[in-house]
């Protein structure tokens, strides 16, 4: 069995990978952030000690946002997590003996997609993953494809707008900027507080996350409507370039947003004017996970 586990800006994810790429066990722990990057290489070795006491497993992949050094198993920096040249694979690899797999967490999700998922399918496509910020991976001619340092597919910070929104990653306008789960959240509590007496202001009452502003949506509210509608222009923006760029059989969106499934993908393919098709990953939000331990065996 293989360890799988998906570090996102919010949670890390950790999943016990059967030889079907099948998750038999599942856990979660939040990202501590804010205690530095060392922490979460610790949290990373004390779950995966725990784990290892309950089931016979043979490796460890782990996909992290950001860019990775591959060869030398290395957090080198990311947008939304204080690594600055962080060891990864060395310390978890001491700790547990098994050997370890790091790759950035967007190449992890299109390997998912590859061995378990729309990949088994399709020969060409294009997958973009939305969460706190925005990844995304290639498949060409049915092989991954991971770019000359392994960071193809950071489509999160490809700009759409020159002069738009300051981004962490040093520059204006990128796309995770607009399209992300984060972004989301953000426009739906400030338009909440613009509109106090809205249905939307309703919904965000006690919490706002992801899915507050389909909920308020199907309530019928006008004020969540146009909220929706901006975030769905953006992200149409992005798929639209993507499907321009490289001519996919099929763009797959990931991400735990994706759980609306037809409330989000069926107005999105209406803003875009390409034949494209668009679906949700088979694999929904553990894309990730799966493929981290398809990492760890096949590449």
């Amino acid at each position: 069995m293989i360890l799988g586990v998906d570090i996102g800006g919010t949670n890390i994810k950790f999943g016990i990978i059967d030889e079907n790429y099948n998750i038999v066990a599942r856990r979660s722990i939040p990202t501590a952030t804010q205690h530095g990057a060392q922490a979460i290489v610790e949290d990373i070795i004390k779950m995966a000690l725990e784990l290892q006491k309950e089931y016979p497993l043979t490796a460890i992949g782990i996909g992290t946002p950001g860019t990775v050094d591959y060869a030398n198993g290395i957090c080198v920096r990311c947008a939304n997590i204080p690594y600055q040249n962080t060891p990864m694979t060395g310390p978890v690899q001491e700790a547990t003996g098994l050997p370890v797999k790091l790759a950035n967490d967007a190449s992890c999700a299109i390997c998912g997609e590859l061995y378990a998922g729309n990949g088994r399918e399709y020969q060409n496509l294009v997958m973009i993953t939305l969460g706190t910020g925005v990844g995304g991976g290639i498949i060409i001619d049915g092989k991954p494809y991971f770019g000359t340092r392994g960071g193809a597919g950071e489509f999160g910070h490809m700009v759409i707008d020159a002069s738009g929104r300051p981004c962490r990653c040093g520059q204006k306008g990128c796309l995770e900027q607009y399209a992300s789960v984060t972004a989301l959240i953000r426009e739906t509590q400030l338009a909440a507080e613009q509109n106090p007496d809205s249905v939307l202001a309703q919904f965000c009452k006690e919490e706002v996350n992801g899915q507050s502003v389909f909920d308020a949506v199907k309530a019928g509210c006008p004020v969540a409507k146009q909220v929706l509608d901006s975030y769905l222009n953006y992200l149409a923006v992005g798929v639209t370039s993507l499907t321009r760029i490289f001519q996919p059989d099929v763009v797959v969106l990931g991400g735990a947003v994706t759980n609306q499934e037809d409330a989000l993908v069926q107005p999105l393919r209406e803003k875009i004017k390409l034949p494209v098709k668009v679906v949700i990953s088979q694999l929904k939000n553990d894309a990730g996970i799966i493929g981290a331990a398809a990492m760890a065996v096949e590449q």
